[in-house]
């Protein structure tokens, strides 16, 4: 049996998308959006599935907030983009609001920066600093093939965008902390850097292609064509 391991879970308020990925005595666990994360990684555990990473694509609360749900059942390094460092504890403080407690998640053990790779669970990632939903928006771009028992993308990238891009649309900028002019900046980032076959998995909503976007998504048209999307 395979030890590599992909799983897409939708979990939370709003609700999110929440990823398993790597190999199993390594696992990494992507964006923890629910309470249904306590349960979740029970049965992972059960699976013998060994969660050492948690990556967080952004600090906003449906995609951080649950990072204490794993941490309560395993040990494990905790990673988010240096952008977010001034926002941490405010966007956990947003939760009260949704008449959520707010976690008590320590600050993450890893600050990422652009253009960094990680070496985990036998994969490389390379972190892409898209600020525009939120000052440290990043997609994690795993740039090594994988095989899983889900899915085979042999010689296919694939990328985790968080809130960035989603099937014909884009992240929300008109949040605390969001801004416009990074965000097309970013967009413009994403259609020059990303490889044009990587398959994207979003935050929120279906699974896409970067080519399918920059020839569906209307915001994306529209920075090619040169008019004011946002």
């Amino acid at each position: 049996m395979s030890n590599s391991i992909f799983d897409k879970h939708t979990l939370g308020l709003v609700p999110t998308n929440s990823y398993i990925l790597g190999s199993k005595d390594e696992a990494i666990f992507v964006d923890p959006g629910g309470d249904e994360v306590s349960v979740l990684v029970k049965q992972l555990v059960e699976r013998g599935v060994n969660i050492k990473h948690i990556l967080i694509t952004h600090g906003h609360f449906d995609h951080l907030g649950y990072a204490d749900k794993i941490l309560d059942e395993v040990d494990a390094k905790l990673y988010l983009h240096e952008g977010e460092k001034p926002y941490f504890d405010e966007f956990l403080n947003w939760m009260p609001q949704y008449g959520l407690k707010r976690p008590q998640i320590p600050e993450p053990d890893v600050w990422l920066t652009d253009n960094q790779i990680l070496s985990i669970s036998g994969l490389k990632i390379r972190v892409i600093h898209v600020p525009g939903h939120s000052p440290g928006s990043a997609i994690f771009n795993i740039e090594e093939p994988m095989l899983t028992e889900n899915m085979i993308t042999n010689n296919q990238r694939i990328a985790l965008v968080g809130d960035h891009v989603f099937q014909g649309s884009i992240g929300r900028v008109d949040l605390p902390h969001s801004n416009k002019e990074d965000m097309i900046n970013s967009l413009k980032k994403f259609m020059d850097v990303m490889d044009k076959d990587t398959i994207i998995f979003t935050g929120h909503g279906p699974d896409t292609s970067v080519k399918i976007e920059m020839e569906n998504n209307p915001y994306l048209l529209g920075i090619q064509k040169g008019i004011s999307v946002l």
